[in-house]
């Protein structure tokens, strides 16, 4: 995902619109989209906003908590398990069934190796 444009650049192309440029001439001389600028106005104008929203993280994992103590008990019981194999005794164990990447991620999350 894209980082979003410095809030200093933002700043001075609002403060460059609010002096009367015209949006598409301030857009091309700070080369950001045109759309952008038009975003950035109306979250002044809407919502007093002059900075860029934080970011989402995304969902939380699936397997955390109970779940993910659940299946560092089962690598330590047996840690020679393949992905689907940690798969089916989780879900055997917690009722909680996933797909082999998402056990995968979260081995990489516990730095399991």
């Amino acid at each position: 995902m894209p980082e979003a444009y410095s809030t200093d650049l933002r700043e001075r192309v609002l403060v460059a619109v609010e002096a009367g440029e015209p949006a598409d001439v301030v857009a091309e001389a700070f080369m950001v989209g045109r759309s952008s600028v038009y975003r950035w106005m109306a979250a002044v104008r809407d919502e007093g906003r002059r900075v860029p929203k934080p970011m989402g993280r995304g969902p939380k994992p699936i397997i955390r908590d109970e779940t993910e103590v659940a299946l560092r008990r089962l690598l330590e019981a047996n840690n020679h398990l393949t992905l689907e194999e940690c798969r089916d005794r989780l879900a055997e164990e917690t009722s909680v069934r996933v797909n082999p990447w998402t056990v995968g991620r979260a081995l990489r999350r516990l730095d399991w190796t």
